[in-house]
């Protein structure tokens, strides 16, 4: 039983092993030469090559020398789970972005910005540690080691304030496994590759049926060629670089237009072999929705300009016409509403069932019980509130911020499984956001809008949330019979691993280098977000809700839900909603091209092939997103090696 669930030894074992090597790379490789982002993506490239590895070395070569090392399916979902748990937890979702948060405010302060004054006297002690010299020596080097007296205590509270937030999401990913697996039947592209990958080799062979396809290696060839052309050009740079392969594509600028079209603004043609791939595995109204709302966001600015809306301001600030934080926040939101209105009724027999304590019936395969689910969900919410207002933020404010927070995070978990991109972000109009515009300024106190700042470390940049990896991860479980109990210890195990050893490396880097040195995404963009959010209450106190900005946000939700209804109600309607919800990430505005190419692909494959067609020519996309991998990988190898800074690939 052990073999066919997966918790084996032997999956712990490796799987701790290449946790604690990814801890410390993804920040060699993020922070100090700037390579490709390893851990960015879903799954994290890292991860995937680091897994790729381990399955290379004991399901092909020690499986050449004895059978009996090979390792079994079940074994290989478990190993790959604690790694990409492990990978988000050492990039901007915990260590890379809470560490210079948390010491940012401290570091930032200056006379004209005046943190000494209405900031930084009403944070608690235990959330910082505030000691110029230790805050100093982390943006710009010490050489004496990292002073763990000063972060102690810090890290282990932000840390129990995470590890609620991990809870809670394994909960709701829980309650709506059966759902978007069982039920609604959600493609999740972003699993196929893994699956291939692990599908167990016949008896007397080492490779599988996937690794034995030709056409597999035709894609492999073709996603990796391109990549491998442009990374010479780092170190031979008489090499001319192929731009449309570079990230960010061919930039043409549309200001010549004149307007209203220049209102376009720079339009990006980019080729990714990996975006191809993947689009051709999404259905065709997905991917056509994805870059037909890429355009129809376009042409909705160039007709405010020609119409003379352009100018329209919000009182809160921070985006412009036509809105895409606040049409993207609306659009978060609705999604989240839909997806749990569609699933309404198993929620509530869930949930009832759960908060009486009664056994469900179909919880036996779920990662934990449905009871467990309920009250785990309820009591690590209770514990964050309860965590905010000791850091100074009233219930009724940290109650709604998170709640928003976590609706996002849901229509995140969706979009991923159900829209198929490699990338993910939060609305540009974030959480901390929304609270700002609704609640007026002198409603609370400054130490109240002090804790608000400082819960930006949750709330800002939560691309590599786990939960939509703990939701692909059932996923690969549920194709390879791995019990779902195992995906739960595995996500245990990968967290208690990775947050300590992530801790010590984007310490040791910053104490050692110098963060603003290394990385100033991480150490000044990150780090000033808590501090800025002041300022701009400072410059802007509302004296009431901003209702344009919620006008907005309805906007953007209403149409999300009229594209929803059309769905339902009309076979004929080509526009998905997942479409429109990321029609505004920015990786779509650089992407869209191949997102069209491969829905032209796979269009035309069923138009004059049919499905036969679509199933011989698939393994040849598969190979265009293992070929991509597997370039940004090489070149990260040997970058490590050489010390070649800013080559980045892929990401």
């Amino acid at each position: 039983m052990a073999n066919r669930f997966g918790l084996t030894w032997r999956a712990i074992l490796i799987g701790v092993a290449a946790s604690a090597f990814l801890g410390d790379w993804s920040q060699y490789a993020e922070l100090i030469i700037h390579g490709t982002q390893i851990t960015l993506t879903y799954p994290p490239i890292g991860g995937f090559l680091v897994f790729m590895a381990i399955y290379l070395l004991f399901n092909v070569i020690l499986r050449a020398i004895n059978r009996g090392f090979s390792l079994s399916q079940p074994e290989l979902v478990v190993i790959f789970t604690i790694i990409v748990m492990a990978s988000g937890i050492a990039s901007i979702d915990l260590a890379q972005k809470l560490i210079p948060m948390m010491v940012g405010p401290y570091y930032y302060a200056s006379a004209e910005n005046q943190y000494d004054a209405f900031f930084l006297p009403h944070l608690p002690q235990w959330m910082a540690p505030s000691d110029p010299r230790i805050v100093t020596g982390l943006f710009e080097g010490w050489g004496l080691g990292i002073p763990w007296g000063s972060w102690l205590v810090p890290l282990l509270a932000w840390s129990a304030f995470t590890i609620a937030t991990y809870v809670l999401m394994l909960c709701i990913v829980t309650v709506f496994r059966k759902q978007w697996i069982d039920r609604e039947r959600l493609l999740f592209p972003l699993v196929e590759v893994p699956l291939e990958m692990t599908d167990p080799a016949p008896r007397k062979r080492l490779l599988n049926d996937f690794f034995r396809n030709p056409i597999v290696w035709i894609g492999i060839f073709l996603g990796f060629a391109p990549h491998f052309y442009n990374g010479l050009h780092g170190y031979y740079p008489s090499i001319p670089e192929a731009d449309i392969f570079v990230i960010g594509g061919r930039a043409v600028p549309t200001g010549p237009w004149g307007r209203p079209w220049s209102a376009i603004g720079t339009l990006r043609f980019q080729i990714a072999p990996l975006i191809i791939g993947l689009s051709f595995l999404l259905t065709r109204e997905v991917s056509f929705s994805l870059w037909a709302f890429y355009w129809l966001g376009r042409l909705e600015t160039v007709l405010g300009t020609a119409l003379g809306v352009n100018g329209i301001g919000i009182a809160a600030g921070g985006d412009t016409f036509p809105f895409p934080g606040h049409q993207t926040a609306g659009a978060y939101l609705a999604l989240a509403g839909v997806s749990i209105w569609i699933a309404r009724e198993p929620l509530k027999r869930v949930f009832m069932r759960g908060l009486k304590l009664q056994k469900h019936p179909d919880e036996e395969g779920e990662p934990i019980s449905y009871r467990v689910a309920v009250w785990g969900g309820l009591l690590s919410f209770a514990f964050m509130v309860i965590w905010a207002s000791y850091s100074g933020m009233p219930v009724l404010v940290s109650v709604p911020l998170l709640l928003i927070a976590f609706g996002y995070l849901l229509a995140m978990t969706r979009l991923t499984s159900e829209g198929g991109m490699p990338w993910m972000y939060e609305p540009g109009w974030r959480a901390h956001d929304i609270i700002r515009a609704l609640v007026p300024y002198r409603s609370l106190s400054v130490a109240n809008w002090s804790s608000v700042a400082m819960m930006t470390i949750f709330t800002y940049d939560m691309r590599v949330s786990p939960m939509p990896r703990i939701m692909q991860s059932l996923k690969l479980s549920d194709d390879t019979e791995t019990g779902n109990r195992a995906i739960t210890w595995s996500i245990i195990i990968g967290t208690i691993v990775a947050i300590p050893i992530s801790y010590w490396a984007v310490l040791n880097a910053g104490y050692t280098h110098g963060g603003v040195a290394i990385n100033t995404y991480r150490f000044v963009s990150l780090a000033r977000a808590p501090g800025q959010f002041m300022e701009r209450l400072a410059a802007n106190p509302l004296k009431s809700p901003d209702w344009l900005s919620f006008a907005l946000l309805g906007y953007g939700a209403g149409k999300l839900l009229l594209l929803s209804l059309m769905r339902v109600n009309y076979l004929w309607w080509p526009l998905h909603p997942v479409g429109y919800a990321m029609s505004y990430i920015v990786y779509v505005a650089r992407e869209w091209l191949s997102i069209m190419i491969g829905w032209a692909a796979q269009t035309a494959l069923l138009r004059y092939g049919g499905h036969g067609a679509f199933r011989k020519y698939r393994p040849l996309f598969l190979g265009l997103i293992l070929g991509a991998m597997l370039a940004g990988g090489f070149w990260l190898v040997v970058d490590g090696f050489t010390g070649l800074r800013d080559h980045k690939i892929l990401y």
